[in-house]
């Protein structure tokens, strides 16, 4: 059992390599379409062939980060609906995150640009998006006593996902200013007090 654990933190550890090589050299470079796989390979201090066995493309490898962080909002929801209404936990598990102590802001700025600028890295990132969504839509759906083709599961995800966006891109702008924390909190509170409502006077 010790041995299995130890060899899943090893393959973690090579799969989180592989994947900040290829963040490295795509923001020296300019461009996720300017790194090739045995560049990244060689950045990593792996064959060509062991990243070919994590990762199908480096849009994958690119977005690496990406995926974990996906992953553990899912999991974060599943065991917070447990206890929490299920927009609290969408929100407590946003805010568990802590997207600012995982990446350095630089780093975020730049993944962001190239992103935007990359067709194959929107279309990478747009599959995993749609992923997440879907289990997480099963999530509300079952913690709301709805289908996950009903409208309402769809809007309060919907609503939750763009609150996180926007916190996000909000915090980037002014890092000084509120905790990534509060802001995503702030962000939660106004669709919890209406959007119709513009927010009381300074």
């Amino acid at each position: 059992m010790a041995e299995t654990g130890l060899r899943e933190r090893k393959k973690a550890a090579t799969k989180a390599a592989l994947g900040t090589a290829t963040l490295r050299l795509a923001i020296a470079k300019g461009g996720i379409e300017l790194v090739t796989a045995d560049e990244i390979a060689a950045e990593a201090g792996v064959s060509t062939r062991t990243f070919h066995n994590y990762f199908p493309n480096k849009e994958a490898a690119f977005l690496h980060d990406f995926h974990e962080m996906t992953t553990a909002f899912v999991e974060g929801v599943r065991e917070r609906a447990a206890h929490q209404p299920i927009w609290d936990a969408l929100r407590d598990a946003a805010i568990d995150l802590r997207i600012n102590e995982r990446m350095d802001l630089g780093e975020i700025k730049c993944r962001e640009q190239l992103v935007h600028a990359s067709p194959s890295l929107i279309k990478e990132q747009s599959g995993q998006f749609m992923d997440l969504f879907t289990e997480v839509l099963g999530l509300v759906a079952d913690a709301t006593g709805t289908r996950p083709d009903d409208m309402y599961p769809r809007l309060l995800l919907g609503a939750a996902l763009v609150a996180m966006k926007t916190a996000n891109e909000h915090w980037i702008t002014d890092p000084g200013a509120q905790t990534l924390g509060e802001v995503i909190a702030a962000s939660f509170a106004v669709f919890e007090r209406g959007v119709t409502q513009p927010p009381p006077a300074a």
